[in-house]
């Protein structure tokens, strides 16, 4: 019952998770998309508010221009009744003044001024005519003033001048008024996290645009370059041979797919058979098995790299019958390769489960280095692991091993080949189809070796162990590259 209720319970809270993720996720949706109406919205207004703003601009210094020129013709207009102005004021000063003469004149001389052949009766004459004269001019430049005056009053271009000038100032107002709200619209739609992200992905677009173009573009040209210029020129380098004076060679009773799940070995008693523990199968009670450490002292690293470490030495007194099979891997198959006396054979210890020796000789491993080829370098096998004779080398395989005579030359995917006979001259040479190689099916390179004598064999299914992780999968991408540098 109480399994039963926390079942239940453990089913309700997952469920209540996924109830609480989905409020989130739709609480989430609906932000950004009232965020993003309200965003539009205010765009659409800045923008109506511009345009307004530009007409408004735009009748603002059309009232500006025209006012500019009805002021100029007003200001004529007024300069020329200024000018009315003063000459009645000077007018009517000149006339104050000569009839202020004339009373003086009329006060000091009052006795003289009753002799009318006086000379002062004579200045007072003048004085009367030149005030009669005045007199006249000041009343036609009054009624001139007048006239001025009315024409002023009733001028168009005045009463356009004033009708712009209060346009001009209301239209200035609005102007005023509709730079405000756009400044404060402008504010809104700039501090709105949507605008401000919609710019930062509009600034980084372009050059986002052109990495991606040189993502997808830069490896087609480059593997276009490699394909059809250098991997041509690879094809016709002179090859690799390990040991091109090898005085016996290793040449196989079969050929083809020769291997099988599970083998049946006869130990001899000067025998002794060093393998790895996952493929002995059975063996007989008498026999006598112990640990060695190493496949060989000499290249400890190189041994535990390959697994080839804390295998199992068996020896028996009799003719001892051994199974060998792959007990963990259901689809390795498996080959025992004999070398004779004086023989060599590269080997990739990843390939190598056991050996079949005589007791009282170590395994015979020397390493080559070839550091200056371009086929090593090309493949990254910068050095050689050659096994030496009189033994028998135990060879696994997923899915079989073939071995093949190198009197019939075959190209051969890199990743396949397991071993060759020292002598043979190993090369690269190019895939068939440019196609297969751009989708990533076949590699650039395949193996090819040539030679009277000799074989070479491969595996048929090589397998990668699945990785869980990205992570995992980078890191055992990298360890492979360094063991295939140093032949593993």
């Amino acid at each position: 019952m109480a399994k039963l209720l926390f079942t239940i319970l453990r089913i309700f809270s997952e469920k209540l998770r996924w109830f609480v993720l989905i409020i989130i996720v739709l609480l989430a949706a609906s932000w950004l998309r009232n965020e993003w109406q309200q965003l539009e919205h205010a765009e659409q207004q800045y923008l109506q508010q511009r345009q307004t703003q530009t007409i408004i601009k735009k009748r603002y210094q059309e009232l500006q221009k025209a006012q500019q020129k009805t002021a100029q013709a007003t200001a004529k207009l007024e300069t020329q009744l200024a000018n009315r102005q003063t000459l009645v004021t000077r007018l009517e000063q000149e006339l104050a003044e000569l009839r202020q003469q004339r009373d003086d004149l009329w006060e000091e001389h009052w006795l003289s001024r009753k002799n009318p052949l006086s000379e002062t009766t004579q200045q007072l004459r003048e004085y009367k005519i030149k005030i009669a004269a005045l007199n006249a001019q000041l009343g036609i430049a009054k009624q001139a003033q007048q006239l001025w005056q009315e024409k002023i009053h009733n001028s168009p271009i005045i009463a356009e001048n004033k009708r712009l000038l209060e346009e001009l100032n209301q239209t200035k107002q609005a102007l005023i008024h509709i730079t405000q709200t756009v400044e404060h619209s402008q504010q809104f739609v700039n501090s709105s996290l949507l605008k401000q992200l919609k710019e930062a992905i509009n600034d980084v677009l372009p050059m986002a645009i052109q990495v991606l173009l040189g993502v997808i573009l830069t490896p087609i040209f480059i593997k276009i370059f490699l394909y059809f210029i250098v991997a041509p020129i690879v094809s016709r380098l002179k090859p690799v041979r390990i040991d091109p004076l090898e005085q016996a060679t290793v040449i196989p009773e079969k050929t083809g797919h020769i291997s099988k799940h599970a083998l049946t070995l006869h130990l001899l008693p000067e025998q002794e058979l060093l393998l790895h523990p996952d493929y002995l199968q059975s063996f007989s009670q008498r026999a006598e098995k112990t640990t060695q450490w190493f496949l060989n002292a000499s290249i400890p690293l190189t041994s535990w790299a390959a697994g080839l470490v804390t295998l199992v030495r068996l020896r028996s007194p009799d003719t001892e019958i051994v199974q060998l099979a792959s007990m963990y891997h259901p689809f390795e198959e498996l080959v025992i390769i004999t070398l004779p006396e004086n023989s060599q054979l590269v080997c990739k210890p990843r390939g190598l489960v056991g050996v079949i020796k005589n007791r009282h000789q170590a395994v015979h491993i020397s390493k080559h280095w070839r550091l200056f080829s371009l086929h090593s370098w090309l493949t990254l096998q910068l050095r050689y692991l050659v096994f030496h004779g009189e033994c028998q080398l135990i060879i696994k395989g997923s899915g079989g091993v073939v071995v093949e005579s190198a009197q019939h030359p075959r190209l051969i995917q890199q990743n396949a080949t397991l071993g060759f006979s020292s002598h043979l001259a190993y090369s690269n040479y190019r895939c068939e189809t440019f196609v297969s190689y751009y989708l990533g099916k076949d590699a650039l390179f395949n193996d090819r070796f040539q030679g009277e004598t000799g074989l070479y064999f491969y595996e048929q299914s090589p397998l990668h162990q699945p990785t869980s992780a990205k992570g995992s999968k980078r890191v055992e991408g990298v360890w492979d590259a360094v063991l295939k540098v140093f032949g593993i």
